[in-house]
This record gives C-alpha cells, structure tokens and sequence, in this order.
C-alpha cells in the first residue's frame, strides 16, 4: 500500500502532467487552425498578386508553395513558381484538399482575366509551422509545470512534516511510561487525532495498571494459601498415628478446595476483564437458567440445610451473554450459601421494576453493614470477623460481567431486613 505522500505526489503531479498535456494539445490544435486560416489567406494572396517571378528554392516552411498559371487556350504560362515539382491542373474555384503524390496538399484555383490560377502548399509545411509555433509557445508552460512540480514536492513535504513529528512522539513513549502528547503544538488538523491517541493511551495506561495491581494481588493472596498447603503438608509428614494422619489429610484437602478454588476465581476474573468488546448477547431463558443454577448448587445447599429455590415469577428472556450470565448467578448464589447459616434461606427472583428486567438473589444470612458494602466488589475484599472462607473475588467477577452487559447492582437489606439482597438491574 501506498504511504499518504506517495499517493498525493502521484495524485497532484499526474493531474498537473494531464493539464500540461491538455494545454498543450488544445494549444497545438488552435495553432494548427490559426495557421491554416493564414496559409489560406496567402494562397489567395499570392494567386491575387500574379507574380512575374516568385522566388525560386525557398527553404522557408511558409513560403514552399506551387504557383502555377495556365492561359486561356490551357498553356502554362507560369509552370512552376516557388521552388517545388508542379501539380497537376484541377481547375477549382476556391479552396480544396488533394492528394498529390501520396502526399496531402491544401489547393487554391481562381479565374483572373481568362487566366487560370492555381496555387498549392504542402500540409506537412504547414504542420511543420503548427509544431514549430507550438513549441516556441508552450516552453514556457513546461517551465512553469516543472516548478509546479517542485513546489508540490515542496508543499506536500511541509504539509506532512506535522504527521511525521505525531509519528516521532508517539514512537517516543514507552509501554511503562506513556505520556500524553500536547495537542497545542500539533497542526490543528491532526489536534482531533492527539486527543483521541491520549485518550487511547489513558486507558492502556489504566488497563496495564489494573493488570500490575491484579497480579500484585493474586501473587500475595497465592502466597498464603501455598504456604498453608506447605505447612499441612508437613504436619501430616509429622503425624505419628493413622488418626492425626487422616486429620492432617483432610485438612490438606480442605486447603487444597480453598487453593483450587482461589485459581479458579483468579482466571475466571481475568477472563471477564479481558472481555471489553460489546457482549455477544442473545435471547436467554432465564426461568431455564435460574433452575439450572439451582440444580448446579443443590448438593451445597442440601448439606448445610439451606433451602434454595426460585421464587415464582412471570417468564422472562434477557437479551444478554448466556455462559457470562450463569458464571455472575453462580457467584452470586455461591457467596449467599457460603454465608448463609445451617437452615437459612436462598432465595432466585426475577421481574422487571420500573421498566427494567431483573434478577435477584435474597439470603436471610447474617447480611453486611452498610458501611461496607460499597467496598464488597473490590478484589479480595472481605469484611472484618467473617470466618468463613473465601477469596473475596466472587462479587468483583459479578461486576465485571454486570459492566460487560451494561447492567446496575444494587445491594439491600434481605426479607424482613435480615441478610442481603443483590439486584442485578440490566437496560
């Protein structure tokens, strides 16, 4: 592909060489009939005249000419005037083109005091004249394209001498280090284009900062669970009975679930946050996908006695991502159960408020200050005094996805004021 240069200097000088050529045909045509028009005339001239004794051998273009005169009893009085081989007699009144030894020549016959009077010039003198005027006369005008052409090279280099520098400051930046370029210093044609590179660099600046802070953080929260694991393991090496060796297994395991889990939520958070394109949304069953989610959780719910179910409510189909969907419910019901006590209560809704569809997950838990709420979607994120477990990357996936569909969150108190309700409100 051609680089923007090339194709205005292809551009700009083709259409100056096609005026020039324009021109100069156009000139070259008018002074080909400008000198047809005067060689007709001298013709005319020159039978008028009658001359006693043209002059013989001429080796000027204008006046290679045949004067030839014929009495009135058809004998030729004057045979040859003008330096040239004669031409046979015509006997025309006026002007006409013949051809005369495969040779084109323009001929003027006159009647002048019972005397015929023929005179003819070649065309290609004549031609010979056109090219010779149009040369002297378009000289300039080739002179006057080539410093046209110059200075298109001149201009187009100055004009994209600005893109150039846009193209130097931003290779200038470092992936580490980006700086925004000032807009005030560009051409204002390209001050749109530095806006929007700014902006670009902004949220690369901002996206490679969340990816710095998120490995941060999964390296530390990585740490302690494989240290745990490290130290279990060394226990149950330690164990001295078959009983205290199945303990310290069974706790192995059980930090192995925790570590297992902490990995699975750590890609789960880096695959939603990747996804920052428009979500490939399509009609979603929500009534099918709340009972699968159900069924997906029952065995949980069914060991620590919580009744899980979805509540009764008109059937309703979301235009969303259905995998990104099940991934936020599952979440969503996987914290309520967790924190939930032996007995309680988990509650699927949907509806729509004021317009809008929703979905709904209700517990009767132990539910969340107030003043910590506005921090439950921050990465590892966990309120002080709870002891159970978890990574605290559940609800910032949840986020991530309701972002990814446009979608609200909204947390309340649960049924009754007791426990927490998480509304997910989507456009």
């Amino acid at each position: 592909m051609k680089t923007i240069r090339q194709q205005l200097l292809i551009g700009l000088l083709c259409t100056t060489l096609a005026c020039v050529l324009g021109a100069g045909t156009t000139l070259y045509r008018s002074l080909l009939a400008e000198t047809n028009e005067l060689a007709d005339l001298q013709l005319r001239q020159l039978a008028i005249a009658l001359p006693g004794g043209a002059p013989e051998g001429s080796h000027d273009p204008e006046e290679a000419f045949v004067l030839q005169v014929w009495n009135s009893s058809g004998a030729l009085d004057i045979p040859s005037a003008g330096g040239l081989a004669p031409l046979p007699r015509y006997d025309v009144q006026g002007y006409r083109d013949v051809i005369w030894n495969d040779a084109a020549w323009r001929l003027y016959g006159q009647e002048l005091g019972g005397r015929y009077v023929q005179v003819a010039q070649p065309q290609a003198a004549r031609d010979h004249l056109a090219r010779h005027m149009a040369w002297r006369t378009g000289r300039p005008l080739l002179a006057i394209a080539v410093i046209f052409a110059l200075l298109v090279l001149a201009v187009v280099g100055r004009a994209l001498r600005p893109l150039y520098r846009l193209a130097e400051a931003v290779g200038d930046q470092s992936a580490t280090a980006l700086r925004p370029i000032d807009p005030d210093g560009m051409a204002p044609d390209l001050r749109p284009v530095v806006v929007a590179l700014n902006g670009l660099m902004s949220k690369f600046e901002a996206a490679m900062a969340a990816q710095r802070t998120f490995v941060a953080d999964a390296a530390h929260e990585l740490r302690s669970p494989l240290t745990a694991l490290k130290l279990q393991l060394q226990l149950a090496e330690r164990a001295g009975t078959a009983t205290e060796r199945a303990q310290a297994l069974a706790k192995l395991h059980e930090r192995l679930d925790r570590a297992s889990h902490l990995v699975q939520q750590l890609l789960s958070l880096a695959r939603h946050e990747s996804e920052q394109g428009a979500a490939q949304l399509q009609p979603v069953d929500v009534g099918a996908l709340l009972a699968s989610v159900v069924a997906d959780h029952s065995a949980l719910a069914d060991s620590r006695e919580i009744d899980l179910g979805v509540e009764d409510s008109a059937p309703l189909v979301l235009q969303a991502e259905r995998e990104g969907l099940r991934v936020l419910l599952n979440n969503l019901v996987d914290n309520a159960l967790r924190y939930t006590q032996r007995g309680g209560r988990v509650d699927l809704l949907t509806g729509v408020e004021q317009g809008k569809p929703f979905l709904r997950v209700r517990d009767n838990g132990p539910g969340v200050a107030p003043e910590h709420r506005a921090r439950l979607f921050d990465r590892f994120f966990r309120p002080d005094g709870n002891e159970v477990w978890g990574c605290g990357l559940g609800l910032s996936i949840v986020r991530n996805i309701a972002n990814h569909h446009r979608a609200d969150i909204r947390l309340d108190d649960g049924e009754h004021g007791k426990g927490l309700s998480v509304t997910v409100i989507f456009p």
